[in-house]
């Protein structure tokens, strides 16, 4: 497979002017479901706008023009994780105005209507973490559990549908994270990159740029793998799985490193692609969208990216799907 195998398509862009970043997505039957998120509605970030957490869930059927707005969350939210399972989506944790929570739903829709189903908490308010789909159990790793860059997680949690419970796993060996890649396939879940914590000489926290690489199963536990080549955060996640590679789309490399501004270039256009038969990282090309702080979920054969952050404190309303060509 080669860099230029990937092909994109744009979707309905989400009616909202602005977009969101940190939002929850996945599909319950034919729909793919948008909910929650946050944007700067008044004015940019740059310009001391205030971020606003969101309660809308938007739905799209196969093959539509448009989006429906189909309900609305318990409340605002974002910034958490959401899985796709037979049943529903599954919303894990996240944040809004008020602080990080460990609350957890099933977003389901029926009949143009969105419905959410409390489901157990997880263990401890997280924010930032990712999630997974391995068999029938959905995997947590990672985060932050107060708001703010105050701490980064390595912490492993694993909820099982059929007893609607939680239970903790070995913690990952490295670095605790957050905005960190994960995805999985054929019983292992892969975990890449992230940003951890360290404390500086002024003795706040400072960010460290990660490029580990990890490995888990039940079965082996935790491997390490092959650093990636150049640091990468916050892009697509669960990380889409094409033609038995699997893809980081875009995200943050940390190369551009200017504040909030109207004028900020905006994230890099790279992506990287893990062989998993190699353990080997190549460049995969540019990216049709550059963004950060997004989720992917794969709908109708494709992996769907929804909306994100084209700079720092810029959003856009955009919906791309990807493919191999």
């Amino acid at each position: 497979m080669r860099t230029d195998d990937l092909k994109w398509e744009r979707l309905p862009d989400l009616p909202d002017a602005e977009g969101f970043a940190g939002s929850y997505a996945g599909v319950h039957g034919e729909m793919l479901l948008v909910a929650g998120g946050a944007n700067f509605p008044e004015k940019p970030l740059w310009e001391g706008g205030k971020k606003e957490w969101t309660d809308a869930i938007f739905a799209l059927r196969p093959g539509a023009e448009q989006w429906e707005k189909v309900g609305t969350l318990p409340g605002p939210l974002g910034y958490g994780a959401s899985i796709s399972l037979p049943m529903g989506v599954m919303l894990i944790g996240g944040c809004n105005a008020d602080g990080v929570t460990a609350k957890c739903y099933l977003l389901t829709c029926r009949d143009g209507k969105a419905t959410c189903e409390p489901l157990a908490s997880l263990p401890m308010p997280l924010t930032g973490h990712s999630a997974v789909l391995v068999g029938e159990d959905v995997y947590v790793l990672g985060g932050s559990f107060a708001p703010g860059e105050q701490d980064a997680l390595n912490r492993l949690f694993v909820y099982s549908a059929a007893t609607d419970s939680w239970c903790e796993q070995a913690p990952l060996p490295g670095r605790g994270r957050f905005l960190h890649e994960m995805s999985a396939i054929d019983g292992r879940f892969y975990v890449f990159g992230g940003i951890g914590l360290k404390p500086g000489e002024d003795g706040r926290m400072q960010r460290d740029m990660l490029t580990e690489a990890w490995q888990y199963s039940n079965d082996e536990g935790w491997q390490h793998l092959a650093d990636l080549p150049r640091f990468c955060a916050a892009a697509p996640t669960p990380a889409p799985v094409l033609g038995g590679e699997i893809y980081l789309l875009g995200g943050d490399d940390g190369t551009i490193r200017l504040p909030a501004s109207a004028t900020h270039p905006g994230f890099h256009r790279a992506s990287l692609c893990y062989n998993l038969e190699t353990d080997e990282w190549r460049e995969a090309g540019e990216v049709a969208a550059a963004r950060a702080v997004l989720p992917c979920a794969e709908w109708c054969g494709r992996a769907v990216i929804v909306n994100g952050e084209q700079s720092p404190g810029k959003r856009s309303n955009q919906v791309w799907s990807i493919c191999l060509d």
